[in-house]
């Protein structure tokens, strides 16, 4: 079985599976984007089984111009995927039912290419969670760190590595 992977380690913060950069990102950097290039068109589906989560990345993610669908499950996800057009998946790794990586994989299957980001509460998860994702950031982090390694997915040519 192969060991867990910290969240903590190169991987957290938006960086890419593919090592595409580290994914951080100067403050002032991030106020400028967050306002002079609204990524209009683009559209996120959150996945989490926390209502309050959902809600809150609703609320930050419109105010930015993205187009919000969310899930509370795995499986109320994939009905979404297929009912509507998806840019990129944020998706919780600890949900009841279908957890974060078998809702990753079903994903993969719809939508190979689409950029899917864990956003974790959990300190470590198996290393091939993180093989089926295309970044992941940690859920308790500054809004910033999810924006970010989002945009990075999205408009990688804006989002140069350092």
């Amino acid at each position: 079985m192969p060991s867990p992977m910290n969240l903590f380690g190169g991987f957290v913060y938006g960086s890419t599976r593919n090592g595409n950069g580290s994914g951080l990102v100067h403050e002032e950097e991030l106020a400028v984007r967050s306002k002079g290039s609204s990524p209009t068109a683009n559209s996120v589906l959150f996945v989490d089984d926390e209502a309050s989560i959902l809600k809150m990345r609703r609320a930050v993610f419109e105010a930015l111009g993205y187009s919000v669908h969310t899930a509370i499950s795995g499986q109320e996800a994939l009905q979404v995927l297929e009912l509507y057009p998806v840019d990129a998946v944020v998706l919780d790794y600890l949900m009841p039912g279908m957890d974060g990586e078998e809702t990753a994989r079903c994903i993969r299957k719809l939508r190979s290419d689409i950029p899917i980001i864990l956003s974790s509460g959990c300190l470590t998860v198996p290393e091939r969670v993180l093989e089926i994702v295309t970044a992941a950031v940690e859920k308790a982090g500054r809004p910033e760190v999810l924006i970010e390694a989002l945009e990075q997915q999205l408009h990688p040519l804006l989002n140069p590595a350092c």
